[in-house]
């Protein structure tokens, strides 16, 4: 159910951006969080926002975040808003944008793409709310995530991070990534 929501919101942006493209200009939209893990992975799990990677001047998606932000009126007639974030925060990993996977659909500008699942995972390593862990463990349950896969992921996340025990935040992700590979390894029953 919340699958087919999400198509009809992504639909409706799509269908308000049609008449603001250029001919043939399109608009790729980078999904994070559990809109990603619904229309990229499958998982049932609700969400309201759907996070999308900044693109500095973009107006396609500046017009779309004015339609479809929160508390817009796209956004309040659909049950869904749009919410840019920044690539730093989550901290991404570097080349994510190579590694995602269109997510299929009659799209005539937006060009939606959800992450490589362990690039998707790392971006929860950081907050690692309770929402987070949720979703990573699914992630894990599906056998979607690896160490060696985590542990690139996070490499590159954290590339221009300051070294161990120099970046408080690095250093909080770091402690939960070793979490998850415990989890993976069975050494925990749940995150």
């Amino acid at each position: 159910m919340a699958r087919h929501a999400l198509v009809d919101f992504l639909a409706a942006v799509d269908a308000e951006l049609a008449g603001h493209a250029d001919d043939g200009e399109t608009l790729p939209l980078f999904l994070l969080g559990r809109s990603a893990l619904v229309l990229g992975f499958g998982v049932d799990v609700m969400t309201k926002d759907v996070d999308v990677v900044f693109q500095h001047g973009s107006r396609l998606l500046e017009r779309a975040v004015e339609v479809f932000g929160a508390g817009r009126p796209g956004a309040r007639r659909l049950g869904f808003f749009l919410e840019t974030v920044s690539s730093g925060l989550p901290p991404l990993p570097a080349g994510f944008q190579g590694r995602c996977v269109d997510i299929p659909g009659d799209w005539s500008v937006i060009r939606p793409k959800r992450p490589e699942a362990h690039d998707l995972a790392v971006t929860k390593l950081g907050r690692f709310h309770a929402k987070d862990r949720a979703d990573v463990q699914t992630l894990c349950d599906s056998g979607l995530l690896t160490e060696a896969g985590l542990a690139r992921a996070f490499d590159l996340a954290h590339a221009f991070s300051g070294k161990e025990g120099e970046d408080e935040k690095r250093d909080a992700a770091h402690a939960n990534l070793q979490a998850v590979v415990d989890y993976l390894q069975g050494r925990r029953r749940t995150l």
